[in-house]
């Protein structure tokens, strides 16, 4: 715990001294970006393949409360000083001097606390894997500029908004499943442990009728469609029921629409902060 925490706030001083070339737009897209980047590789390497853990086996509350510091302020810290339009060469003892100090973290994280623990996995590994996620957020943001620079709307969206939308409702649904489903085990997808499947029930029934509905709310904001999307979700959780996608165990509808609201009210919070960041704020009530 203490190594997290002094991290976190030397995290935050470096923030407040360095110079940012971001702008608040991109900085609240790339970091939501690193945060389900980061929360996706460990659901992969430490849920699906138990080959290391935070703190202890399974999801604890303290392990996003050092992700939601600790990876928005390295990716915002990487990006602003990212060389860009330099040499190959200068690139590539960037990544080298963050792949060097990442794996040094590592190193210690697992040596001399109890912040990391491997159970299988081996610092070798993470060699080729740091440059490889380095990389990553650096195509994402430049993603995310094309994005921003591009004002016609899609279906009444911009394209940032829809992009913004989609990381963060993939990133609410991922970190919900981790606590609701790996921590209290409230309920499980196809089979009892991480399973491809669970990505794609995310996807399809948790994120594509959600920005159905962003779209919609953006258009003519309702509270009538708040209480049919909650509806339609719980009848889509009774289906997955059904065909034996989705398995209840300490769940009930009561959850789903308690899960289903909160999803709501957050999506449309975010994308109202999308907005005023690319400067539309007033059109979404």
């Amino acid at each position: 715990m203490i190594l997290m925490f002094v991290t976190m706030l030397i995290l935050i001083v470096l923030l407040v001294k360095v110079k940012k070339r971001l702008s608040p737009l991109q900085m609240y897209v790339t970091s939501l970006f690193s945060l389900y980047l980061a929360l996706l590789a460990d659901s992969i390497f430490g849920g699906m393949f138990e080959l290391y853990s935070y703190f202890k086996p399974g999801v604890q509350g303290r392990d996003f409360v050092g992700a939601i510091v600790i990876y928005p302020a390295i990716n915002i810290l990487f990006l602003s000083k990212f060389p860009i339009g330099k040499s190959l060469k200068t690139k590539s003892f960037y990544l080298l001097g963050w792949t060097l100090f990442a794996l040094l973290y590592e190193y210690s994280a697992a040596e001399f606390s109890s912040f990391f623990n491997y159970s299988g996995w081996k610092l070798i590994y993470s060699v080729p894997i740091y440059p490889f996620l380095y990389m990553i957020l650096v195509w994402n943001f430049r993603l995310v500029e094309k994005l921003e620079m591009k004002q016609e709307r899609i279906f009444y969206l911009k394209p940032i908004e829809w992009y913004g939308s989609i990381v963060f409702i993939l990133y609410f649904n991922l970190s919900a499943d981790a606590m609701l489903k790996g921590s209290y085990e409230l309920y499980y997808y196809a089979v009892n442990d991480v399973h491809p499947v669970d990505f794609l029930f995310r996807i399809l029934v948790l994120m594509v009728p959600l920005l159905f509905y962003l779209n919609l709310q953006s258009r003519h904001p309702s509270v009538w469609k708040f209480i049919l999307w909650i509806v339609i979700y719980a009848v889509l959780y009774e289906i997955a029921v059904w065909f034996g996608y989705f398995h209840e165990r300490q769940w009930n509808v009561y959850f789903t629409i308690f899960r289903t609201s909160v999803m709501l009210i957050l999506a449309q919070l975010n994308l109202k902060l999308l907005k005023s960041l690319s400067g539309r704020g007033g059109e979404l009530r």
